[in-house]
């Protein structure tokens, strides 16, 4: 009798705390309804929430409803995203996406810390200090784990060919320069634009007019890797790339139409344009007029396919909201979101095969006579860049030998002929650099190959 006393005791006291909100009739689920909840939950939770962190959780499952380029961005997020925008940052400079769930280097930047711990274009990140990575679901979260204070370090599990390592990285300030230009072959400008950051229109003007004054009436444009950034940058950057007209048609939810115009100062006589997989939003945006109104052959892989617009809601409280308001189409009136714009020339990026490469341990000493995976990772990396080796794979013989000696002396390091720690770590460093040269660009080798005709 007594066990069914409390047992009914129990029952009722369940009912009176759940009836406000689950048996109170028809209702909606609306203010009321979520005030509600809420008050039960602040009530009655046996752990520890504050009412502000469930008002938090509430604003970013309204998020989670929407595509994912809307988002919720907290103190940390909303401030890493405008230091991305306006060019400065910490970390240890490398660019990075998410694909299938995976976090991969798409390209460390030149003499970052990334670079310099020997990072490479298709690594994997796959933990970060002790904490193994799931699935990507929030980017953003995993990013500001790897950036952080100047003079930090942050040690990060690296996948490459299926086989795994560790690396501690010293954290810096990435000066990333929006745009790089120079002259090659002689005759022919090259143009990289990293990112549409708020001052890039400047800094393409001045490097437009500096390679007019030389007499470059060719050019490269290269937006391999360009995540994108800001809409009217981009609009601004087109007058140089494309003729007056139409560059990209904007479309709200409400059905309001916005067409942006070039002003048509177009620069070059003769134009191509590298782009990749992590081409996107911006970038595909001017490289898709490009190839709309034919004033460019496009060169390399099918983009990424973001073809929508985001707007910027900073709250006072140093978080903001990034919400997609938009689609654009290019001016054919073709959209590219969840497509890409596909190139002329599809075409692979290296003159390798890095997948193939054989990871080097670089905390290992290597001597003739020694045989072995080691061996011919140090055989790989040296053929590569020039180094003459006729012995058998993975045998430290008498060419082995000497290729590393003649590195050592092109190096500034003593030569003996045998790889020890500064040597291989030398050689992988070198390689690093040497496979994202133009020597190593089957993409830009094909760009000059057609403006040269």
């Amino acid at each position: 009798m007594k066990k069914a006393s409390r047992f009914l005791c129990s029952f009722v006291t369940v009912m009176v705390l759940v009836t406000n909100v689950a048996f109170a009739g028809d209702f909606v689920k609306d203010e009321e309804f979520f005030h509600g909840v809420k008050n039960y939950i602040t009530k009655n939770y046996a752990g520890e929430i504050t009412e502000e962190e469930l008002y938090d959780a509430a604003v970013k499952g309204m998020f989670e409803k929407l595509d994912k380029h809307s988002i919720y961005m907290d103190k940390e997020s909303n401030k890493s995203f405008n230091e991305s925008v306006n060019g400065k940052m910490y970390g240890i400079g490398a660019l990075i996406n998410v694909r299938d769930g995976k976090l991969n280097i798409v390209e460390p930047i030149e003499d970052s810390p990334a670079q310099k711990a020997g990072l490479m274009p298709g690594d994997i990140i796959v933990g970060i200090e002790d904490e193994r990575l799931k699935e990507i679901e929030d980017v953003r979260e995993v990013i500001n784990k790897i950036k952080g204070d100047k003079g930090t370090n942050v040690n990060l599990t690296i996948s490459r060919n299926g086989k795994e390592f560790k690396v501690d990285i010293k954290r810096d300030e990435i000066k990333m320069k929006a745009v790089k230009y120079r002259v090659i072959e002689g005759n022919i400008g090259y143009i990289k634009i990293s990112q549409f950051t708020i001052n890039v229109a400047d800094e393409v003007q001045g490097a437009v007019d500096n390679l007019k004054n030389q007499g470059i009436n060719k050019a490269v444009l290269d937006l391999r890797g360009n995540p994108g950034g800001s809409l009217s940058s981009v609009v601004e950057v087109s007058k140089h790339f494309v003729p007056k007209g139409k560059v990209v048609i904007v479309k709200d939810a409400k059905g309001k139409v916005v067409n942006h115009y070039s002003k048509g100062k177009v620069a070059f006589d003769k134009l191509t344009v590298l782009v990749d997989e992590n081409s996107a939003s911006a970038s595909e945006l001017l490289s898709g007029a490009i190839q709309d109104t034919k004033s460019g052959t496009l060169i390399g892989k099918t983009t990424y396919g973001k073809g929508t617009v985001q707007t910027i809601l900073p709250l006072k409280n140093g978080e903001g909201i990034k919400l997609t308001i938009a689609k654009y189409y290019l001016p054919s009136d073709r959209s590219i979101d969840k497509v890409g714009v596909i190139p002329d020339i599809d075409c692979d990026r290296l003159c390798i095969d890095i997948s193939k490469i054989i990871e080097i341990n670089k905390d290992t000493k290597l001597l003739k006579g020694d045989a072995g995976l080691d061996v011919l990772a140090v055989q790989e990396r040296l053929k590569i860049m020039g180094y003459d080796i006729s012995d058998p794979k993975g045998l430290y013989m008498d060419s082995t030998f000497k290729a590393v000696e003649r590195f050592q002396q092109d190096n500034g390091i003593y030569p003996y002929g045998v790889a020890d720690i500064t040597t291989l770590n030398k050689i992988n460093n070198k390689f690093i650099k040497y496979i994202t040269s133009d020597e190593m660009d089957k993409q830009l080798k094909k760009s000059i190959e057609i403006l040269n005709k």
